[in-house]
């Protein structure tokens, strides 16, 4: 049978193991900033991709609505389809007010 450990031998492994616990914690920590880093690194390319894809949309919109302009029947000597016209031009404006409700958020 060992003898029971004194108190000066129960305060030293006390002491081991509470630097252990505080070598842990402190890895855990630097583990933690680095992901803390990685994350924010991660957001700042989603912004960056969200800012570039609504950049292609809205360049996709404008080369929408310029096909849609030229393809508005042209008025032969006043004779053309207004109502095609007027048609097409409330449609654009429609886009033009979308574009910029937007442009507010």
């Amino acid at each position: 049978m060992e003898p029971l450990p004194s108190t000066s031998e129960k305060f030293a492994l006390l002491k081991a193991n509470l630097e252990r616990l505080l070598r842990s914690y402190q890895a855990i920590q630097r583990e933690n900033d680095m992901l803390k880093e990685q994350i924010e690194a991660v957001r700042k390319s989603v912004q960056e991709r969200n800012k570039k894809i609504e950049s292609l949309e809205d360049q996709l919109n404008i080369q929408r609505t310029a096909s849609s302009i030229a393809s508005i029947p042209q008025l032969q000597d006043g004779l053309g389809d207004k109502e095609e016209v007027k048609k097409r031009i409330n449609e654009l404006i429609k886009e033009v007010d979308s574009c910029i409700a937007l442009l507010n958020e």
